[in-house]
């Protein structure tokens, strides 16, 4: 997971990049949250970054020691949203650095989609995952994640969607 800051995008929080790192694919293929008809999470779930949908909310997004994803349903306090997805195309890992470049770009380019405003404009974070060579070849290990949260990580129990600020 790394934090997005133009001039905030040099300052990275690297603790679930560093899980990742570690991990490799320990992330990926744990359980599915539990979802109602409309792919809302519908109670608090333990899972991973290869289970995060669009619209999902979460309080904690793993450390290297636990790699583990908090979800719960978004009316619920919670810290994260996920507000875009994508795969990285390609046969082969491109690298770390350019799979984060590759993530960096595509979440700066949703931001102003899901918020109504640009980042450099905006008070909000934008963190992603994005894939690990260790993870390549597995099903959903080419997913980029891209969250939001308000400054400083602060709770919040709405989604920050059209928030223009």
């Amino acid at each position: 997971m790394r934090n997005v800051d133009s001039g905030r995008f040099g300052a990275a929080a690297l603790a679930l990049t560093t899980a990742l790192l570690l991990s490799g694919c320990g992330l990926f293929g744990a359980g599915e949250p539990e979802r109602d008809a409309e792919g809302q999470v519908v109670e608090d779930a333990e899972t991973d970054a290869s289970a995060l949908e669009v619209g999902d909310c979460m309080t904690d997004n793993g450390t290297a020691e636990d790699p583990a994803i908090m979800m719960m349903p978004c009316a619920d306090e919670h810290q994260y949203e996920v507000f875009a997805t994508t795969e990285l195309p390609g046969d082969e890992y491109p690298g770390d650095r350019e799979a984060d470049a590759a993530a960096q770009e595509f979440c700066s380019g949703e931001f102003e989609k899901f918020v109504g405003i640009t980042y450099d404009e905006s008070e909000l974070l934008i963190q992603y995952f994005y894939p690990q060579e260790t993870s390549w070849t597995d099903e959903s290990g080419r997913k980029i994640s891209c969250l939001i949260a308000q400054a400083a990580e602060a709770p919040t129990t709405e989604s920050l969607q059209n928030s223009n600020r």
